[in-house]
This record gives structure tokens, sequence and C-alpha cells, in this order.
């Protein structure tokens, strides 16, 4: 995905752009039909938003299924084609554009807008997909400091699949026949976990940036808070994501797993203190986090080879 510089835009003045909460607020009280907590639409059905900055009080998802443009997120805007897909906050300013350099007309994008109650009833006792949607939907995979890039960028089985989803429940919205809600329901739960292993996939291929900047700000917490009793599980509720997957970005970022890098924080104190300090070994173990004195010994000899005795006589 390429970042541009700043570029005139149609209907969003920079004078507009620095006024971040007075942007045109959609709610979705105006979309959803009487009774319904679910809305679909093409981005063409809602002109008056094409080409424009605005906000919504709802968390939106994106596909862009045909064509090319600008999309503008806070204050970042970049260009975008067919298969990305957005995981779009509530209260965060965005709007897709044309591109100048590549012709007048707008992407095309399909916008599907529920609330969690949407799909709740149907998924009553199911754990796993109450977990799956926390983490990546209601919270979002990346917490909103991160920089905003394309959740996905389809391509292949993939693109076709989620394409085929939203056109779906595009048509199913549309027409209205009898079931078309539970129908819906059901192709938005497919879309949810497809979107949710593409995502795990492509960070397995490659970590993304938001993925390294969120494993940097866990070792910053670790390098600040080593000597506590911190547990992966707490990390992984920072970073709002799963306790396993955060386990895999770990480990593909900073090349340990986690439980080996805390120790190797904690070892390398631990040598700090025998070097430039008088305290006991039993002293510094407790200081770094470790109570088992044993557990400690073998700890420190498994990194470093040494004993803490021999690491502070120098040999």
């Amino acid at each position: 995905m390429l970042f541009l510089g700043d570029f005139p835009i149609s209907g969003a003045s920079e004078d507009d752009r620095m006024k971040q909460g007075h942007y045109p607020l959609l709610e979705g009280k105006t979309l959803f039909r009487a009774g319904e907590e679910v809305y679909i639409n093409r981005s063409t059905e809602l002109e008056e938003y094409c080409n424009r900055l605005h906000r919504h009080d709802f968390i939106e998802i994106a596909y862009v299924s045909a064509g090319s443009g600008i999309h503008i997120v806070g204050d970042q805007q970049y260009r975008t084609g067919k298969g990305d897909l957005f995981v779009i906050h509530d209260d965060v300013p965005h709007g897709f554009f044309a591109d100048p350099g590549r012709g007048a007309e707008n992407p095309v994008v399909y916008n599907c807008v529920f609330t969690p109650k949407f799909i709740d009833a149907s998924l009553l006792g199911s754990s796993h997909f109450s977990a799956l949607a926390s983490s990546f939907l209601f919270k979002s995979l990346f917490p909103r400091e991160y920089t905003p890039i394309p959740d996905l960028s389809l391509q292949g089985v993939e693109l076709h699949e989620v394409g085929e989803l939203f056109g779906k429940m595009y048509q199913e919205y549309q027409a209205m026949r009898k079931g078309y809600l539970d129908l819906i329901r059901a192709y938005l739960i497919e879309l949810i976990i497809k979107i949710f292993r593409a995502m795990e996939l492509s960070s397995a291929r490659n970590p993304s940036p938001q993925h390294r900047q969120m494993i940097g700000k866990a070792i910053d917490y670790l390098k600040g808070n080593y000597n506590t009793q911190v547990k992966l599980e707490d990390l992984a509720v920072r970073s709002f994501i799963s306790k396993n997957y955060f386990s895999k970005l770990f480990k593909e970022v900073s090349g340990l797993n986690f439980s080996d890098y805390i120790q190797k924080l904690r070892i390398e104190e631990a040598c700090h203190l025998l070097q430039t300090t008088d305290l006991k070994v039993i002293d510094i173990a407790a200081q770094v986090g470790i109570k088992d004195l044993k557990f400690f010994y073998e700890v420190f000899k498994k990194i470093t080879g040494r004993t803490p005795g021999d690491y502070r006589k120098g040999q």
C-alpha cells in the first residue's frame, strides 16, 4: 500500500481536516430499519458521504469490491483498490475518495454495519467465537494509536470468498425474503471467521507494522516490569487479542517465546547486579522476580553458561 503526500481532496478542506471533532456524524439509528440491527450497502447508495470525511457511532467493516481510489483514516491517506478490507472504529474520521491521478471515479465499497447484539443471539455458549469477536472486532485487533493501514489486502481465493459473502449479504438485505436476517447473520459469522483466519495467515507470512509495533509496546512493558509476576495472558488482554495469537506474534517478532524472553531480561539484570553490587545471590534472584533459588541457578546457567558465583568472579 502506497502512502501519499498531501494533495487536494474534493469536499474535504484543510480547515475541515484540522477540526477532528467537527466532521459529519453518521448515526447507526439513521441507517437501521425498524427492528433491525444490521445495515449493508454499497457506497454508491450514500453518495453524500463519498468524497467526504465523516465519523460514525458504530464499527464498520468496509470492503473495496471494485475500482481504486484514496482512503483517508484519521490523518493518514493512501491508495486503495479491489480486495482491500478495513475495520473502521467508531468516531474516527474517514472517507473514500476518487484518486486525482487515476480518473474521477470513486472505488465501489461494500459496507457492513451491525451491533454486537445482532450476532450474539445465535452464539450463546460459543466461547471460541465470543473470544474471537471480542478480540478482533469489537475492541479491534489494532488499538487506535497504531498507524491505520488496510487490515487485509485480499488476493486469490480469499478475495473471491470474501467478495462473495458481501454480495450474498447485500442481496439478502435488499430482497428481504423470509429468513433474510438469519441468513445475513450466518454469512456475517462466516465473514468474521474468514477475516480472522486471513489476518493470522497474513501475519504468519510477514508480521505487519502494526503487529511489530504492538509487540514492541509489550516488550517495553516487560522491560519495566520483568521483576513482577507478569503473565502472557495479561499482555494479551492489554493488546486486545487472544492468548494463543499473542504468543505466536511475540515469537515471530522477538525471536523468543514469552517465557524465554522474560527469563532473559531477568538474568541480564541479575548479571548487572552481580557485577555492580555485593548483594547475595538469593537477594538478587528475588529482586529480578525469581523466588525459587534452585530455579534461578538453573536458568542462570542455561543462559550464561556459568553459575552466579563464577560470573561474579569473572570466570
